[in-house]
């Protein structure tokens, strides 16, 4: 491999600025296309559910014992959230159209770090089903969990909204991605071009190529001819 002449490499990069700039505009251009047209606008609800003491009937104080015991079952009820005991009650109340497999896509549950917090997310095309459907996950899970530990230690903390923003889309970022996509792209298309161009350009080339001596060289007349009717 040759060595790559760094000043070189620039006043080429340089003398091409116009394809780099094609090249990057292109790629943006198509990335806010597939935006436009292509990709679909999802939305995401969240509510989120706190368990609080072991039984709310017995004792109004939350002990130590009552935060272990939550601690252990928060891996517990995040399974029980996604079980087919919950969705299968979602899609009947709500006379939804999905399988309990293609409804328990739709959601994530995730436990929020160092807490006794558990988010539930809902993501679909339609922004009022993910609310609805969010909002009615949580009240069946609060009621489930009851049943099926006799503890009423779920209580739900934030309802979920209608989100009127899709999740999916964020235009800066987005547009940000595609710009940096764009660059590296351009920068490699004239990166290549240059690293396989083999074409004589000036008499240092001949030098550094061929480790020879150049002992004359025959000047460009056509250049000065340009100069010179300027002039006139």
């Amino acid at each position: 491999m040759e060595e790559l002449d760094l000043k070189d490499l620039i006043s080429y990069f340089m003398s091409k600025i116009i394809y780099f700039l094609a090249i990057v505009t292109l790629v943006v251009t198509l990335g806010c296309l597939y935006l436009i047209f292509l990709k679909t606008p999802v939305f995401t609800s969240k509510t989120s559910v706190i368990l609080t003491g072991n039984n709310k009937e017995s004792s109004s104080t939350i002990t130590q014992t009552d935060l272990s015991v939550n601690s252990k079952l928060v891996g517990t009820y995040q399974e029980i959230v996604k079980s087919k005991r919950v969705l299968s009650q979602v899609i009947h109340e709500l006379n939804l159209d999905y399988t309990v497999k293609d409804l328990s896509k739709m959601i994530r549950v995730g436990a929020i770090n160092d807490t006794e917090i558990i988010e539930i997310s809902v993501t679909n095309e339609e922004n009022r089903t993910a609310y609805a459907v969010a909002n009615k996950v949580a009240e069946i899970f609060s009621k489930e969990a009851k049943d099926l530990y006799n503890l009423s230690n779920v209580s739900i903390l934030d309802r979920a909204d209608i989100e009127t923003v899709p999740s999916n889309i964020n235009i800066t970022k987005q547009l940000l991605i595609f710009l940096g996509l764009g660059s590296v792209l351009g920068f490699a298309v004239l990166f290549l071009f240059y690293y396989f161009d083999t074409t004589i350009k000036r008499v240092s080339d001949i030098e550094r190529k061929y480790n020879l001596p150049i002992l004359g060289a025959v000047p460009d007349y056509t250049k000065k001819k340009k100069k010179g009717a300027k002039r006139r």
